[in-house]
């Protein structure tokens, strides 16, 4: 899958494109819109980006995740190593120890994830709060060229930023916010 981000200064022009894309196949769990006033946009019967793409909730689980093994696994080799709790420190505290610390690690990733902008798309927020709509699109890396051809043709009132923007929702109920 590929994610296009367009901008556009106005809803209607987001909501044309919307329900065209819509009309042509486009599900509504591959259209996301992220405005200022995010009510306006779901009173249109548009999906709104949630915070699982708004923010860096997944991509900082993932890094915690990471560190909190990587620090389970040190912290486990030395309890092991130093015969800790003389010697009744064995396999199954090596491993509680392990998942006790990468459980943690991708908790606390995840909470300092949610407090941050999604990085792919932090340099566009700045958009946002000047009151333009950003819309996101996912797409078929087969049917990228067509899509932004078509709409380039049919919707030249919004601009195309950016064909690089990945953000993994790996679930399809994490998609959609209506």
């Amino acid at each position: 899958m590929s994610r296009l981000l367009y901008q556009s200064d106005k809803l209607k022009h987001v909501q044309a494109t919307y329900e065209d894309l819509k009309a042509h196949g486009i599900q509504d769990s591959d259209l996301h819109v992220i405005a200022k006033k995010q009510g306006k946009v779901l009173r249109r019967g548009l999906n709104t980006a949630n915070f699982w793409y708004k923010t860096n909730v997944l991509n900082g689980s993932f890094k915690g995740f990471i560190a909190g093994t990587v620090l389970g696994l040190l912290v486990a080799t030395i309890l092991y190593n130093m015969q800790a709790l003389d010697g009744l420190y064995s396999t199954f505290g090596f491993v509680a120890t392990t998942i006790l610390l990468s459980g943690f690690g991708t908790w606390l990733g995840g909470l300092l994830g949610l407090e941050s902008k999604n990085y792919k798309l932090r340099k566009y927020y700045s958009l946002v709060e000047e009151g333009k709509y950003l819309l996101l699109l996912d797409v078929k890396k087969e049917d990228l060229e067509a899509i932004v051809r078509s709409i380039h043709q049919h919707h030249p009132q919004l601009r195309l930023l950016s064909d690089e923007i990945d953000t993994v929702i790996p679930f399809d109920f994490m998609q959609t916010s209506h």
